[in-house]
Parts: C-alpha cells; structure tokens; sequence
C-alpha cells in the first residue's frame, strides 16, 4: 500500500472517531450529561453537592481548620445540623482558632458505598479531620436473596449506574467505551428482565432475607478504602460506633403506633425503611464491628458513641434519627472526645 493510501486511511480513521465521538456525545447531552466534560455527571447527577466542595479552595494551616463529614441522614445538615453545634462547641475549646471550616457531605440514604465515592471525589481536598458516622442504611442492600446479591450493591439501580460510571474513568477524552458498554448492558438486562431492589423502601416479600448481613464484607472493604485515602491524604479519620436505639421489650411494626415509643419529632423513618427490625438490629452490630475493625488495622481514631448516648426515648426520633436533646448530646459527647483526644492541632 503507497504511502497516500495510508495517510488517506489515516486520515478516514481519524475523522470517523471524530465524527462518532461527537455523535455519542450529543446524544449523551441529550440525557443531561455534559458535552467537554461528560464524566462531571456522576457529580451532577447524583452527588450535587460535591461540586462545589471539589473546587473550593480551602484555606490551610494558620488560625483556620477544616473539617469533613460524611454519613446518612443522622448527621445531615438539615437532620441535626451538627457543624454548627460543632462549631459552637469548637471555637470554646479552641480560642486560637478564628475559623473552623465545615463541609458536610452526609446526605439521606448514603452508605458506606456512597461515601467511599464522594471521598475520592474530594481526593484533591485536604482536611484537618474528618467525621464518618454510618452504619444503618447498607442493610437495605441486604434485603434480597444471596443468588442476586452484588458485593458493589448493583442489585440497587442507584449504585448500577454509578458502578457503571466509575468504570469508565477515560469518558473526559472519549465517551465511546461508556456509551458501548452503556447500551449493550441496557439491552441485556432488558432482555433478562433484570429487576433491582429499591434504595428507599423495602418490599416486604423481600425482608425475610435481610436477616443475612451479605453487606458485611462490603461494608468492612468500603470503609477500609476510606481509611486508606486517609492515611494517604494524611487526613485523622475518626470512625465514630453507630447509636441507635430499640425500646426494650417492645416488637416494632413499622407502623404510626410506632412512634409512642420515641420523641416527636417533625420527620422520622419507620424501622421498616431498612427491613424487619431485628434484622436491622443485627446489621448495626455486624457494620460496627466492621467499623471497629478497620480502625484497628488502620490505625485510626474511633469513638464509641452507643457509650455516650442513654438509652432513652428522649434522645431518639425513632430506631437512629436524633431529638433535640439527643442531638445535642451527641455533639456534646463527640466536641468533648475530639477535644480530649486532640485530634485537631
């Protein structure tokens, strides 16, 4: 073949990725993904948040500190507003600093699996320390049969289509991996009929298999991976034990009658929200021993706090969501470890 028709061929080669590469992106666009940069969808889509936390220029060293915290609902700025209590109780015990900065990422619903992700999405940050609190909402994922259960949670449609994404780390430079791999899976679970288990409610045909915690390896691997990206960022992780709270002789229905066993409050989640509550009670303990684990071979701060919070109905909301009161105490109990640890320099 003369030099000209290679060139040509080349060339056609050349134009024919270039041409495909656009198609595929504007038919992305079309469902919401962004043409430069079709990777930032992940961020857009289901972590929204994260983006601005991603390209904030945090201050560094001097009077300022800067704290992370990620979690569920519990610790979620609108369900207890812990860095404001944090931050009240904070600039009392450390007069010589002007500011602390808090970022919270602890958002309904998450789990370790969604925390892992944002974490590596905020990999470029550096924190002075930072907070997990988790250990309830992965028993949601425990609630199908072990055949159909997935390690990386894809038996949940959330975490299919994020799984999906982060396998596809060159989509910034071409989408065409994605958008193949994206098409030809979509017809083959059409095909086999594939169903997914909610990520918001359990179906009560369902439960009877969460009484197997299958989330406890993953759990114990995602929350390891966190711990690794702290010692590697030379970020203090404090894995903090998970409270909760199940009124003693009492068999919780997961209905309104329910709520006679806990404070009012404005918003709570019937036990149900995460399976039968024995099986529930059992994930909690299987997720903090998991927890406690990894604080053991990494190396980091951990923090009991089941010790620091009654065993009253006046702390809780329900089986996990704190009271006034009870959050208040757990502010109190976790300011004061923080403090006596000296965990903040």
């Amino acid at each position: 073949m003369s030099s000209r028709k290679v060139y040509l061929s080349l060339t056609l080669a050349v134009l024919f990725f270039v041409f495909s590469e656009l198609v595929f992106r504007c038919a992305l666009c079309l469902f919401g993904y962004p043409f430069l940069l079709p990777a930032r969808y992940l961020e857009k889509k289901y972590y929204p948040f994260i983006e601005p936390m991603e390209q904030a220029v945090v201050e560094r060293g001097g009077d300022t500190r800067n704290i992370l915290i990620m979690g569920g609902s519990v610790v979620n700025t609108h369900w207890s507003r812990l860095e404001l209590r944090l931050d009240t109780l904070f600039q009392k015990a450390y007069p010589n600093v002007r500011k602390f900065n808090f970022f919270n990422v602890a958002m309904p619903g998450h789990n370790s699996r969604d925390n892992m992700v944002k974490y590596n999405l905020l990999k470029k940050q550096h924190y002075d320390l930072v907070i997990y609190y988790e250990a309830i909402n992965e028993n949601r994922a425990n609630n199908i049969s072990s055949d159909l259960f997935y390690a990386d949670y894809s038996h949940i449609k959330w975490y299919d289509e994020i799984n999906l994404l982060l396998k596809h780390p060159e989509m910034n430079v071409t989408v065409m991996p994605y958008a193949v791999h994206y098409l030809f899976k979509s017809v083959k679970d059409k095909l086999a009929r594939r169903n997914y288990i909610s990520n918001e409610q359990v179906d009560p045909n369902y439960a009877v298999f969460g009484k197997d915690i299958k989330t406890a390896v993953p759990y114990y691997d995602n929350i390891n991976a966190i711990a690794s990206l702290a010692n590697e960022k030379h970020d203090p992780l404090l894995l903090v034990k998970y409270a909760s709270f199940f009124p003693k002789d009492v068999t919780l229905t997961g209905e309104p009658v329910d709520k006679k066993y806990f404070t009012p409050c404005y918003i709570v989640s019937p036990v149900t929200t995460w399976g039968k509550p024995e099986n529930v009670v059992k994930g909690i303990s299987v997720h903090n021993a998991m927890l406690e684990r990894v604080h053991n071979a990494q190396k980091t701060y951990f923090f009991d706090m089941p010790a620091a919070m009654p065993k009253d109905s006046a702390m809780f909301c329900d089986v996990c969501h704190l009271s006034e009161p009870g959050a208040q105490r757990f502010a109190k109990a976790l300011s004061n470890f923080v403090v006596s640890s000296k965990l903040i320099r």
